[in-house]
């Protein structure tokens, strides 16, 4: 080395001459400050966060503190002895592209609202600070003893070697102050890769605090002359792990042709990695400046880190060894970086950063709600609870504890009223293929298999005596339970499967594939008895990007039903009923897919109790009508936001004509008036986070909600199916209105389909 190893990270355009700061406003001008859009910096965005409360050191020459854009925000050391006679033109840039004010004159920089320290490391004739440092780094310590909160310090210099950013035992100096703030550095001007550099220590977490900056022109490539991080390393050897190698400190910000502050209230336009770096430099300021009015206390690590994973991805996917993690993006820096979860605990604190490693590529994570089937439910339903002020306010948490609004729009009865799946999956049986159809007289039996709309087959087996009859399916129960007439005895309707099974409501859902377990015995001349069960194993699956929602794993989820009833013979073709039954759920309450901190239960039980009527107005009409009541307990909620479902009520009625052979023989048309099942009495409770305190304290709201009891929600289905010579001819159409009492969703579904025979 030199005796004068270090120079400014050069200027490389002087594009025209200074220009009076007072000619004009160019604050955010599209044109002349494009560089701060590039990196998502707007009016908007310093309307709410510009660096206010904190400062930037400013390592450089002397900067015009006089400067319009500088004044009364600047200050001015000297901590080495030099001649500083003028203001000097590099310093000055650099010190309007950090943090110019918000004056409506000349510019506007990255952090305005922040305070800029300015140490004269560069006096009149060079480099005066020849102990690397330390004596400034140890002053802008003292300065935060005091109260300055300096949360960056810009070093837009280098040594004067090619291709070499740091000085031998400069970063054995920086290693001091890793608790104290982030260390930018320009990566220098020599449009080539940067060298190894020695170090003793473990740079990802010794360094953790340092941001090497290289820049790109304003179409977001590499600029001629700015160095690369290639794969050099930052370690004992020059051969390291990707966690040492230089391009996991690597930055890139804006460079070419910035227009800035000059010396005598000017402006000018210069180039160069030095301008890159101060845009970094201001957005650390914004991050910080964020995190505090969050009640967010962030390590310089950790906005290090933060500035590294927000950064847009530019070249290759992932870390790359051009644009290391790519453009700043102070938008992205300011919004949830990493997972996002909703906590539970008492405090919340933040993740390890310097444990990081480098990312291959960068994805978004799918969130896991809902079912795999019909698209999948979110975590309640509209039937549920139909208003966000529940959990209006919630914060969400991202990965260094800083607190978010959560989006409760997105997971709150948002959607369209999901239309019946019943109708739609009665056309599953129009591409039926019978596998056996046998009648013998005293018994029968009828074995089929069937496709839904999902691709998904079904058979059963169904076996018919004098005075009892046996179904046994497997696959979809809404085709299971839905017959083709036939004048073999085994197609006789199933009504009080047919019945139980409606009223699981939204809980049907969970038994996508099941085994269902029908059986019919007649007691007495006049009394029948009736059992009906589902069994079945679900899973929880990817569901859309769903706003601020916590990332759960994957969950399992399984359910059982069973029922039985008692049928009474009060004259010929009528009957009365009552009946019993349980669902018995785990990991979904009353079919509501909820996990981790939505949980509204690990278990669930819900007891039904129902009365039917049944009876044959003559050979075509039949009519039954039904009232289930249903009451929900769910225990397992330790971990979660929600209190326990105690004795929440749900009622479910409905009435559905079939008629016989009279449109077509060998048909039936079938209409039905249903009010689904819907919790309409009980009481939810929960705890909603709606912010933190400093010291990772949560701060939690316990609201309660009733169920609304005056929603009226209805479903009107008309479904269609016939076998004719030709093939199997099906066609249905849905209605449905989630509130006939308000202002409810409404649609409608049509599905019409035939089956050709061969």
């Amino acid at each position: 080395m030199t005796n004068r190893p270090i120079i400014t990270a050069a200027i490389m355009v002087l594009a025209c001459q200074a220009m009076p700061a007072f000619a004009a406003d160019y604050e955010y001008s599209s044109s002349l400050q494009g560089n701060l859009a590039q990196i998502g910096v707007t009016e908007e965005l310093h309307g709410t966060v510009n660096g206010e409360g904190f400062g930037i050191a400013v390592f450089d020459s002397l900067a015009d503190y006089t400067h319009v854009d500088l004044q009364g925000k600047t200050s001015a050391y000297a901590p080495y002895a030099g001649s500083y006679r003028f203001f000097d033109f590099h310093g000055t840039h650099v010190s309007g592209i950090a943090g110019a004010s918000d004056n409506d004159i000349g510019v506007v920089g990255v952090a305005p609202g922040s305070r800029l320290y300015n140490y004269a490391v560069f006096d009149d004739n060079g480099w005066v600070a020849h102990d690397l440092g330390r004596r400034a780094l140890d002053a802008v310590r003292t300065q935060n003893l005091g109260g300055a909160n300096i949360v960056s310090v810009n070093m837009s210099y280098g040594p004067s070697t090619k291709g070499d950013g740091f000085i031998d035992g400069e970063l054995e100096i920086f290693d001091n102050y890793t608790d104290d703030f982030v260390i930018v550095r320009a990566a220098g001007n020599d449009g080539r890769k940067l060298r190894y550099e020695p170090y003793s220590g473990t740079a990802s977490t010794e360094l953790a605090n340092l941001l090497i900056v290289g820049s790109v022109d304003s179409n977001n490539r590499l600029s001629r002359f700015s160095n690369r991080p290639g794969g050099a390393c930052i370690s004992v050897r020059a051969r390291c792990p990707a966690s040492e190698r230089m391009y996991n400190f690597f930055v890139v910000a804006p460079g070419s042709d910035i227009l800035s502050d000059y010396p005598g209230q000017s402006l000018a336009i210069a180039s160069g990695t030095s301008m890159a770096a101060p845009h970094v430099a201001g957005v650390v300021a914004l991050v910080a400046h964020d995190a505090a009015q969050k009640s967010t206390a962030l390590t310089p690590t950790q906005i290090a880190s933060i500035i590294k994973e927000s950064a847009t991805d530019l070249g290759r996917r992932g870390v790359d060894a051009v644009y290391g993690w790519g453009l700043v993006n102070a938008e992205a820096a300011l919004a949830p970086v990493g997972d996002v979860t909703i906590e539970t605990a008492p405090t919340v604190g933040a993740t390890d950063p310097a444990a990081k490693q480098p990312k291959a590529t960068k994805k978004k994570k799918k969130k896991k709600w809902g079912r795999s089937r019909g698209g999948g439910r979110r975590a309640f339903s509209q039937s549920t609870i139909g208003t966000g002020d529940l959990l209006s306010g919630m914060v969400v948490f991202d990965d260094y504890g800083r607190p978010f609004e959560a989006n409760t729009a997105a997971f709150i009865g948002e959607d369209s009223p999901a239309l019946s799946e019943r109708g739609l999956a009665v056309l599953g049986l129009v591409s039926q293929r019978k596998v056996a159809d046998v009648d013998t007289g005293e018994h029968a039996f009828l074995a089929w298999n069937a496709t839904g709309l999902d691709g998904k087959a079904t058979s059963a087996l169904r076996m018919v005596a004098e005075g009892y009859d046996l179904s046994i399916g497997l696959g979809a129960p809404e085709l299971f339970l839905m017959e083709v007439p036939s004048a073999n005895r085994a197609a006789a309707p199933q009504s009080f499967s047919r019945i139980m099974f409606s009223s699981l409501g939204e809980a049907s859902e969970l038994f996508g594939e099941a085994v269902s377990i029908g059986y019919n015995a007649k007691l007495t001349d006049r009394l029948t008895g009736h059992v009906f069960g589902l069994t079945e194993t679900g899973w929880m699956d990817d569901g859309d990007e769903q706003g601020l929602l916590e990332a759960e794993p994957e969950t399992e989820g399984d359910a059982d039903f069973a029922a039985a009833g008692l049928s009474y013979r009060v004259a010929d073709g009528w009957s009365v009923g009552a009946s019993y039954a349980v669902l018995r759920e785990r990991g979904t309450v009353a079919g509501m897919a909820s996990s981790g901190a939505l949980s509204l239960g690990e278990e669930a039980l819900t007891q039904f109790w129902g009365t039917n009527v049944i009876g044959d107005i003559d050979q075509t009409f039949t009519v039954s009508a039904f009232y289930t009541r249903a009451v929900i307990n769910s225990s397992g909620t330790a971990n979660s936001l929600f209190e326990d479902a105690d004795n929440w009520g749900a009622d479910h009625y409905g009435v559905m004509l079939d008629a016989k052979n009279l449109v077509h023989e060998n048909s039936v048309l079938r209409f039905s008036l249903v009010k689904p099942l819907q919790i309409t009495s009980g009481t939810t409770s929960v705890r909603v986070p709606v912010g933190r305190e400093l010291d990772g304290t949560i701060n939690y709201v316990r609201r309660n909600s009733d169920f609304d009891g005056s929603a009226l929600p209805l479903e009107a289905g008309l479904a269609y199916l016939a076998e004719t010579g030709a093939g199997t001819f099906g066609l249905t159409l849905d209605l449905v209105d989630t509130n006939l009492n308000g202002a409810g969703e409404r649609g409608v579904t049509v599905g019409a389909g035939f089956a050709f025979e061969f």
